[in-house]
């Protein structure tokens, strides 16, 4: 009898040991962020995967294209975000940091190239994040750059006219531009005052007679119209950062980069700009700078 009593507890015992550990299991805090890891890049891979899942989803939905456009802007942040954190163990995600930089604020990139290793931080990639974190790119959050170059008339270009407005800088890429975002652009224009916005057409040339045929090609004459004169293998998109073309560059009045983005879709274009010709003189977020 005692022989079974004893048996009885015993196994009494157990089961309260394992039922402790099961509660403490249980009870234990769950990381928010499922891929806050940096020294697995499976997290970053099998997150990705749910995140493409989701795009899908969205696309499947047939939201409004407001709708849709904030779900997939949002989606492309938690990308990005997802990207960092696993920046120092996949060099994919190393470089889908890299290959949007301009989203990113210059002590974001910073934190990003500080978490790679010694051995990383020498590779090209390596190398091309330092350049970044080095100011040879323009990134959110610096001023925008005051180049040299001329007007169609070919005297130098004064960034003074831009003085206490909003910039939207548009660097090239007139041969990709459809004719529909042209007029996008002009409506733009004739919807606010010059006190109000600055639109700045920079244009590739290697001479004075190349800049007046493209000028006169794509109609650029509403725009304050500039070119450095080197040609599209001049050293200014390498200073600049740039990856594509189009690419814009929106400023505050205080001539601080507020939002880039490359090529053009009107309604994304304006969900990352907060601009519009239909908005008239509101000029978006930063009405308030």
């Amino acid at each position: 009898m005692a022989t079974f009593l004893f048996y009885r507890l015993k196994v009494a015992l157990y089961l309260a040991v394992l039922l402790l550990m099961l509660l403490s299991a249980a009870c234990k805090p769950q990381s928010e962020n499922p891929v806050a890891s940096r020294d697995n890049a499976t997290d970053y891979f099998s997150t990705l995967k749910i995140l493409n899942a989701k795009q899908s989803q969205i696309y499947d939905y047939h939201l409004p294209d407001k709708d849709e456009n904030r779900a997939l802007i949002q989606l492309n942040e938690e990308r990005l975000r997802l990207a960092c954190l696993n920046a120092a163990s996949s060099g994919d995600a190393l470089r889908a940091v890299r290959d949007n930089a301009g989203k990113l604020t210059r002590e974001q990139m910073l934190q990003v190239y500080n978490s790679l290793d010694a051995k990383t931080k020498k590779s090209q990639l390596g190398k091309s994040m330092k350049a970044y974190v080095e100011k040879k790119a323009v990134l959110v959050g610096d001023s925008l750059p005051h180049f040299d170059g001329v007007g169609p008339d070919g005297k130098s270009f004064e960034w003074s006219v831009t003085d206490g407005k909003r910039v939207l800088l548009i660097y090239e890429g007139w041969g990709w531009i459809k004719r529909s975002t042209h007029l996008w652009f002009k409506d733009l224009l004739s919807a606010t005052d010059r006190d109000s916005l600055a639109v700045v057409a920079y244009v590739y040339a290697g001479s004075m007679a190349e800049f007046h045929k493209r000028v006169k090609a794509f109609q650029l004459e509403p725009y304050l119209v500039v070119s450095d004169l080197q040609g599209k293998e001049g050293p200014l998109n390498k200073k600049m950062g740039i990856h594509g073309i189009p690419t814009y560059y929106y400023t505050d009045r205080q001539g601080i980069v507020r939002r880039i983005v490359a090529g053009f879709e009107p309604d994304r274009f304006t969900m990352s700009t907060g601009l519009s010709p239909a908005w008239g003189e509101s000029l978006g977020p930063f009405d308030e700078e």
